[in-house]
Parts: structure tokens; sequence; C-alpha cells
């Protein structure tokens, strides 16, 4: 059943009605000046590590396991399909159960697969396909856990933190990106596999710890079908021109962008270089989103909100070109670091534009869609593999890019209502 038109138009009205609320003076207030938002972070800090650790540690035990690349790509997919899948339906439940309740629980089934793998590993029993499996369940766990984080957080600060909310929420992934790869690669060298999921697994938990001193946040839907409630999110994507051309940039943004990732290895191969550079190439990456994160956090972009995110994707996609073309590595980390600034600034952006301008009572619904462009991008390293086999890496690397490059241009040309964004509606 399609959302009626009164329950549109009460979501719009709440919208308004906050907005009313915030002023100029009060829209750059610290996140962290909140005691929930701070219990919160420590947790997410952790959490994220363990994340990006935890999906280190499975690829280097897949490549223990069978030496194989296609099972690295396979393991990959695993995770983010049922990931893709459970979102949508993720934030539906994010709005009718009690969003701090499912952290806790994806936090501590999170904590239970590492756990389940550090001990195969200890005791010799480990198998593929016990990797596999454990990798399917992580990304149902991570679908159910990416729309109640994004749904809940906002709601742990008023709406004049709400952009730093978003820049500092944005910023954990961006961080435990650097930070787990590298630290995490030398925990396991010296300690071994087992250490690294059994320590992955401890941020799971702290996690699951901070949501006991955190304040619910409310149930807004429990008396419709799924099936309804989630045609209310989408109908309000679909009413509000905004979210809608800003969502699809971002599931655009990750399909065409970031499909370079999964054949890093053949282009870091250019330079004769393995698996030392691919890290090179992936820290260089990480710094510049982190960067371009921060820089997000603490720009005032005011009416000219809307160019500076169509600029920043403009400018990640033009880069990458350039990086396609690079015939030096050191060139490639410093391309790569200057495009995914861009990108960082982008994403953050763009989520804050979205998150201030969705009521609270649906929230959930909302970002579960919005948070699929987040896991959509192994599929862009599907068809960036196929072209670069096809035709060459530098034209498996270029396609994207340009496809999103000709899409943003029609984009500013054609939607006002983005091209004319303010930073505070």
């Amino acid at each position: 059943m399609s959302p009626s038109h009164s329950q549109l138009t009460r979501a719009r009205d709440t919208t308004a009605s906050d907005e009313q609320e915030l002023s100029l003076e009060d829209y750059h207030r610290s996140a962290l000046s909140f005691s929930s938002f701070r219990i919160y972070f420590v947790g997410s800090v952790l959490a994220m590590n363990a994340l990006r650790l935890g999906a280190l540690a499975q690829g280097l035990l897949m490549w223990e396991l069978t030496g194989s690349t296609l099972s690295l790509g396979s393991l990959a997919a695993a995770v983010a399909i049922p990931m893709m899948v459970v979102n949508v339906f993720g934030g539906v439940f994010a709005d009718r159960y009690e969003a701090r309740f499912l952290l806790g629980s994806s936090s501590l089934i999170g904590a239970l697969l590492l756990v389940i793998l550090g001990v195969l590993y200890m005791t010799n029993t480990v198998e593929p396909w016990h990797v596999f499996t454990v990798a399917i369940f992580s990304g149902l766990v991570a679908g159910a856990d990416q729309p109640s984080r994004q749904s809940f957080f906002p709601s742990l600060v008023p709406k004049s933190a709400v952009k730093s909310a978003v820049t500092i929420n944005g910023s954990l992934l961006a961080s435990a990106s650097v930070i787990a790869p590298t630290f995490g690669g030398i925990l396991i060298a010296v300690t071994g596999l087992h250490i690294g999921f059994f320590v992955a697994a401890l941020g799971w938990v702290a996690m699951l710890i901070s949501t006991l001193f955190l304040p619910d946040r409310g149930i807004f839907s429990n008396t419709r079908s799924v099936i309804s409630d989630l045609w209310i999110g989408f109908g309000f994507i679909k009413a509000n021109r905004v979210i809608l051309v800003l969502t699809l940039l971002a599931f655009s943004n990750m399909l065409m962008g970031f499909g370079w990732i999964a054949i890093l290895p053949a282009y870091v191969d250019r330079f004769d270089g393995g698996a030392q550079e691919v890290g090179y190439m992936f820290s260089s990456a990480g710094v510049g989103a982190l960067t371009g994160i921060i820089v997000s956090g603490s720009l005032s972009a005011g009416r000219f909100q809307g160019l500076v995110i169509l600029a920043a994707a403009a400018a990640f996609s033009l880069i990458m070109l350039f990086v396609s073309y690079s015939e030096f590595l050191f060139l490639s980390m410093v391309l790569a670091a200057f495009a995914h600034f861009g990108n960082g600034l982008f994403n953050i952006s763009s989520l804050v534009a979205v998150q201030i301008r969705v009521p609270e009572n649906i929230r959930g619904r909302v970002m579960g869609v919005y948070a699929i462009s987040q896991s959509i991008g192994v599929l862009g390293g599907l068809w960036a593999g196929f072209f670069a086999d096809t035709f060459g890496i530098r034209v498996g690397m270029m396609v994207g890019p340009l496809i999103l490059l000709v899409m943003i241009l029609v984009i500013t040309l054609t939607q006002s209502s983005v091209r004319n964004l303010h930073e505070n509606p």
C-alpha cells in the first residue's frame, strides 16, 4: 500500500516545524558537548575499527586458505549483497523497534561471529565455507546496524548539532579505514589471526556496553505492516525532490566511483607493486577522505551548499580519471588522496543535507534506503572488473567516473532545487 497524502504531509510538517527552531547562531554546536553523544562516540570508535579489523582478518584468512583472488571478491560480495537487502528493511525496524536495542543486538552478534572464527582458527578446523558463512551473517548484521545507527545518533543531540553529529559519525568509518588496516596488520603479523578476531570482537562488545548507557530514541511505527511502513519511506523520498536527487547521486557515486577498489591489485601491478603498494593506495585514499570530512564539518557553505555538493562529487570523478592515466605510483597516491578529499566532502555535505530534512518519525525508513549507497560499491567492482578484463585497466577505471561526471553535469543544469540548496533550510 502506498503512503497516504496525510502521512507524507505530517512528515513534511514535522520537518518544517523543526526547521523553524533552528537558528544560524546554534547551527555549528559540537555534538561532543552532549554526554549521550560522547558515550555513543566512544563505543562507535571501537566498533568501526572492529568492523575494519574483522574484515581485514577475514580477507587474510580467506587468502591463507585458498590463495584465490576470486575467493576474495566473492567474500566481499557475500558481505555486501545481504547488507544491501537488509538495509531497507533495517530502516523499517529502526522506526518500529527501539534503535538502541537493535544496535546492542547487532553488536553482540557481530562479536560472537568473530569469536567463532577466532576459535576455529586456533583449533585448526576453519574452512573456507566457515568464512563465507560468517561473511553472510556479518552482512545481515551490518544491514540492520547501519540504518539503526543513522536514525539513532541524530536523536542524541538537538537539531542545532546535527551537522556536527553527522560529520563526527562519518569521520569514524573514514578514520577506521586508515587506523585498523595499519595497526591491525601489525597486530596480526605479530600475534596471529586469532588475536585479530578476538580484538575486533572486543570492539563490538564496547559498542554493546555503550548502548546500556544511552537513552531510548522511541518507537514511531508499530501498527502498520512492514511493507506499508517501507512504502512510507520510499514515498517521502519520492515526494522530496532534493532528498531523491541526493540519494540517487549517493548511489551513483558509490556504484560508479568505487569500482576501482576491486581492481586495485591489478592497477598497482602496472607499477610492479604488491600488497604493500595496495595498502599505500588505501591509506592515501583514507587520509584524503578523512581530511574532506573534517573540512566539511567546519565549512559554512550557506546558500552555496548545493554547489559544494556537486563540485565535490565532480572533483572526485575528474581526479579519478587522472588516476587511471597516471604512470607513477607516487603520483597515483597523491591523486587518490585529493580525489577522496572531494568524496569525503561530498558524502558528509550530502548526508547532512538529507538528515536535517528528514522528520524524526520516519528517519529510520528514509536512512535505511540511503544507507544502501554505502554498500553498493562492491557491485561497481563487478562491472569495473569486466571492463578492465575486456578493454584494459585504464578503461575499467575510467568508465565509472566518466559516467558520474555526465550525471553530475545533468543534475547541475536541470535540478535547480539541488543547485540552489541552502545549508540551513
